[in-house]
């Protein structure tokens, strides 16, 4: 805690002084004046006065002009409440105004401020008392309601302690302006010293300040002034005790010098370090007169040593690392030599197997083609299977035999054919059977028509699916085409129709109205057949429940993807498998016993080359899947 001035502390002492001999007078000599005291000795000399002026009425006899006497004072005066004459006896001769019990009857009571008695003599003996009864002492006293300030000689003590600090610090300042140590030293000394980087201190007898040169105070964080009058020692040093600081060892021991590092707290919790070389002062014939200390700030060499010594203490566990490793690397070198060597004969054998791989990689790969191409050409295939036994039972159920036989019949009656055809019952049956075989052989030609044309674009996308998935095994250029959608979307539903009507599996379309779009129809075609089928399959495994299975084909726009379309194939299958969806479209993996992991695969890998995406979500086991194809509406350029 800073401590207060000399000058502030001189006067507070002489304020203390003041008013300890204010008090002293008044307790010996009643100096400080009492209010009640001077009221009670003015109403006591007036009642004084009057009793003398009706002692000499009484010995008159004059009783009467007492009596008036005493009514006038109380009408007159406004302290008076109550005036009384009475003898030694306890009789009362004259009385005006009120009198409380016990006045107007003979005693000796004492006096008070509010009830006076005047003792009358007649000679040397008692005659009588004259009893005044006054007010109550008005409190005209402004101070009342603070509690002690009420007493006037409190306020009296409290003023002259107020009003004296203020003076005797003008006074003391101006003394002390001509008594500063600091103005012995001539002024071009103490502008020298000012300048010096070093801080300079000199000291009296008792170690306070005398001088202090500016580069001293910037160092302890202090202003100039504010050290003259301190002890040097006052100053946060540390852990140093008194004797062992510099100046004191000078001061107190009578040494030439003394010489100390230490160290200083400034006020901002800033830490200085300091070289201080203290020396004597002595007097002409040699007596010491003080001392003068020196203050070398060495904070930012200590700090730089400090680090000094960090860093070599780095770099000797640097060297002894290096060390280490370097007898760490050469056991190293020789066992890598012995490597080296083991590697050389490892290099030359794996080149060998190498090559070797890589012939099995091509065969591999022609492998994975051929396998995606017999697995999407196998889904087609099913239709074409299907188709060619629609063809063949159709045609089974031609009439060919039937028109056999009826040629026969009309070989058989070429000479009387007319009689055969209108009188023959025979005959006349043969007009209507011709209709009927003749609507019976456009029924079926119109069936087989539809089922050739169908098994020509079958046969045309088994084409387009070999071409496809040599280009996704080989990167090559999309043949991108105007395309509609919902017509695509179509045809595969068309390629598995019949096999999904035979497992009595509902079809329900939801398509909105969608621009045409530029992209490769096979390959799309080819990723939509195959979700349609495993839609299929994975219905045809899952046992039916209480309605027939339903398979959902959406079209729309994506409404979180602009520029892109979505198709959703949705199931009533047996689900999938929360873990086995991070591997859904891995190549190989499968959960059905007849499957082999490619269809999928090879959509996923279709989708990406045509700039979207293929997904798959589903609540758990037998509660379905949803297959989401995302594709942009204008193709977009993929890296392959």
């Amino acid at each position: 805690m800073r401590r207060f001035s000399p000058l502030i502390l001189l006067s507070i002492g002489l304020v203390s002084l003041t008013v300890s001999i204010m008090l002293a007078g008044d307790a010996l000599m009643g100096l400080i004046p009492n209010e009640q005291q001077q009221l009670f000795h003015q109403r006591k000399s007036l009642s004084e006065t009057l009793a003398v002026q009706y002692s000499l009425l009484v010995q008159q006899g004059d009783i009467e002009t007492i009596d008036f006497a005493l009514r006038a004072l109380v009408e007159r005066s406004a302290d008076v409440e109550g005036a009384a004459l009475v003898t030694s006896e306890g009789k009362t001769l004259a009385q005006a105004g009120v009198m409380h019990e016990n006045e107007g009857k003979g005693g000796h009571q004492s006096s008070t401020p509010t009830r006076i008695r005047v003792p009358i003599y007649q000679g040397t003996g008692l005659w009588g008392v004259l009893h005044v009864s006054f007010r109550g002492v008005p409190n005209t006293n402004r101070w009342a309601s603070w509690g002690w300030l009420s007493e006037t000689w409190v306020r009296f003590v409290l003023f002259v302690a107020v009003a004296g600090f203020p003076a005797y610090w003008l006074l003391m300042k101006r003394v002390l302006r001509h008594l500063d140590p600091s103005k012995v030293v001539p002024p071009r000394v103490k502008a020298a010293l000012d300048t010096l980087a070093e801080g300079v201190v000199m000291l009296d007898l008792d170690g306070t300040i005398v001088l202090a040169n500016v580069s001293f105070a910037v160092r302890v964080g202090c202003e100039t002034d504010s050290l003259i009058g301190h002890s040097l020692s006052s100053l946060s040093w540390g852990a140093v005790e008194e004797p062992s600081l510099p100046w004191s060892q000078v001061l107190k021991s009578n040494a030439g010098r003394a010489e100390k590092k230490m160290s200083c707290v400034l006020p901002n919790g800033e830490i200085k370090r300091f070289v201080v070389h203290a020396a004597a002062i002595l007097g002409e014939q040699g007596e010491l007169r003080g001392c003068m200390a020196s203050f070398s700030d060495i904070t930012e060499l200590e700090q730089a040593n400090d680090q000094l010594r960090r860093a070599i203490g780095e770099l000797e566990s640097s060297r002894t690392q290096v060390m280490r490793q370097n007898d760490e690397l050469e056991v190293t070198n020789a066992t890598l030599q012995h490597e080296i060597q083991e590697r050389q004969k490892i290099q030359m054998e794996r080149e060998l197997l190498s090559k070797k791989l890589m012939e099995t990689s091509r065969r591999v790969g022609m492998a994975d083609v051929a396998s995606t191409v017999l697995h999407n050409v196998g889904n087609v295939l099913n239709s074409v299977n299907v188709s060619v036994e629609v063809v063949g039972k159709t045609l089974r159920q031609s009439p060919v035999h039937d028109v056999a036989l009826l040629a026969a019949l009309l070989r058989e009656h070429r000479g009387d054919m007319a009689e055969f055809l209108t009188h023959d019952p025979k005959g006349q049956q043969i007009p209507s059977y011709l209709t009927m075989v003749a609507e019976a052989v456009v029924q079926n030609s119109a069936v087989v028509e539809k089922e050739l044309s169908a098994l020509g674009k079958y046969i045309d996308h088994i084409r387009h699916v070999v071409t496809r998935q040599v280009d996704l095994a080989r990167p090559g250029e999309m043949v991108l085409e105007p395309v509609l959608f919902a017509d695509v979307f179509d045809q595969a539903l068309e390629i598995n129709r019949v096999a999904l009507e035979k497992a009595g599996i509902a079809i329900v379309q939801e398509y909105a109205q969608l621009p045409p779009g530029m992209t490769d129809q096979h390959q799309v075609l080819q990723i939509l057949v195959n979700l349609v089928t495993n839609a299929k399959n994975a219905m045809i495994e899952a046992a039916p429940g209480i309605h027939p299975h339903r398979l959902l084909l959406r079209l729309g726009t994506a409404a979180d993807r602009p520029g892109y379309v979505r198709f959703e194939v949705i199931d009533t299958g047996v689900g999938i498998a929360p873990a086995n969806l991070p591997r859904l479209f891995t190549q190989g993996f499968t959960t059905r016993k007849e499957g082999h992991g490619i269809g999928l695969h090879s959509a996923a890998l279709a989708a990406k080359k045509l700039g979207g995406s293929l997904r798959a979500s589903s609540p758990g086991e037998g509660l379905g899947a949803t297959f989401t194809l995302d594709l942009p509406i204008q193709a977009l350029e993929v890296a392959a």
